[in-house]
């Protein structure tokens, strides 16, 4: 079947592994073509019973492991499209944020601006955890940072947004922004999320 580009596909994928609804699992494809990046799909598998989720965005052309960065210093700098696959980590300089890829990794499609929106929820339910635990000190700095977050979606403070896959299957995608390949060390760093690199048994034949 061929799959067009803007058309939502739904593929019906059987039992759920979570709550082991029968025939409740389907995962739902949509291709899009990001301008000066090329085509890329997210697919979201979910089950119908239990509500159970996971997304991933996979690029459709091939990619080499690659740094992006941008320096966020005006509001227009918080359109700047992030890919971000379930493989990719993201760095936000000054405010000391970086968001690693786990085992229960998504990958999704945003903006700067998302990115921020993300890390705000977060730090303000680890701020009421530690009130609730009589951390001053953390308390403090999760006030620190989301004053600084606010004062960047104002354009009053600048960030660096970096963005760091070694499957090649996130960027980020803007004027401004500047990209490298990872070099062999970085690439070692950096976790796979719930991916696995496989090597070829003794004898295989390696791709070129």
């Amino acid at each position: 079947m061929t799959r067009r580009e803007g058309e939502i596909q739904e593929i019906r994928l059987g039992d759920c592994p979570i709550c082991g609804g029968k025939g409740t699992l389907k995962v739902l494809q949509y291709v899009h073509d990001i301008p000066y990046f090329g085509k890329v799909m997210e697919s979201t598998i979910i089950c119908e019973k239990c509500g159970y989720r996971n997304a991933d965005v996979m690029m459709l052309e091939d990619r080499p492991p690659k740094l992006y960065s941008v320096r966020v210093e005006e509001e227009k700098d918080l359109f700047t499209r992030v890919v971000r696959s379930k493989s990719g980590t993201i760095e936000l300089d000054e405010i000391g944020v970086r968001i690693e890829p786990g085992p229960a990794a998504e990958g999704f499609v945003t903006n700067v601006e998302g990115i921020l929106e993300r890390v705000r929820e977060t730090l303000v339910m680890a701020k009421h955890f530690r009130q609730g635990e009589g951390d001053e000190e953390a308390v403090r700095k999760a006030d620190e940072i989301l004053q600084y977050i606010e004062e960047v979606k104002e354009g009053k403070k600048p960030l660096t947004v970096r963005v760091m896959d070694p499957l090649g299957n996130s960027a980020l995608i803007g004027e401004k922004v500047k990209s490298r390949l990872l070099t062999q060390e970085e690439i070692e760093s950096l976790s796979l999320g719930p991916y696995v690199l496989v090597e070829p048994e003794e004898g295989e034949e390696r791709g070129d």
